[in-house]
């Protein structure tokens, strides 16, 4: 993901909407970031651009505030930590109150919260990208910055790039990239009932 958004980064392009439902993986387990529908050349007179899904969206979009790259390293942030926790940091039944609980507190990952097989290193490196001001999160000053913290350390990023490392998950081999026993049941039957 980190890659991906240097890439788009690098060409002045906001994502916007980073969350798990735009986040693929290919044939051999490199993830690919998808739906660029909303993303936009950056503009520095942007805070009218409000686009993206509340429980990923940065602060400053959320408050209509001028904003950079830095939407989608909290968007990143709040994925990490939805890994490390199974939640959101920040939650709501809608924008509003999503929107609340992030101007209310600012999350934080104590070193006595953080689930076995998980490091203190990647409980920083979270705390560091789900902060609420963008003048505090990790990577304003670019993707190097992410890239160089201790999570990442010794990390082959040459590697990934090349796709000379090993996938963690690799897909498994299918005819077509749709799998119906990941769909609801009930919306299978019908529909299946209706192609008849």
């Amino acid at each position: 993901m980190l890659l991906c958004l240097e890439y788009l980064h690098k060409n002045a392009i906001l994502h916007r909407d980073i969350k798990p439902e735009n986040l693929v993986f290919d044939s051999d387990g490199y993830m690919r970031v998808t739906d660029l529908g909303i993303a936009r050349l950056w503009n520095p007179e942007n805070s009218k651009d409000t686009s993206g899904t509340p429980g990923y969206m940065a602060p400053e979009v959320m408050c209509r505030q001028n904003h950079g790259v830095a939407v989608d390293y909290f968007a990143m942030g709040v994925i990490a930590y939805e890994c490390m926790f199974g939640k959101r940091p920040y939650h709501g039944k809608d924008r509003k109150e999503i929107r609340d609980h992030i101007l209310s507190k600012q999350v934080k990952i104590h070193s006595n919260e953080i689930p076995p097989r998980w490091s203190v290193e990647a409980a920083d490196f979270i705390n560091r990208l789900i902060q609420r001001k963008p003048g505090n999160r990790l990577g304003k000053e670019g993707p190097h910055v992410l890239k160089e913290h201790a999570w990442f350390a010794g990390f082959d990023w040459e590697g990934l790039m090349s796709k000379r490392m090993k996938a963690p998950f690799v897909p498994p081999a299918a005819e077509d990239n749709f799998d119906a026993k990941y769909t609801n049941s009930e919306w299978k039957d019908a529909n299946t009932e209706q192609m008849r």
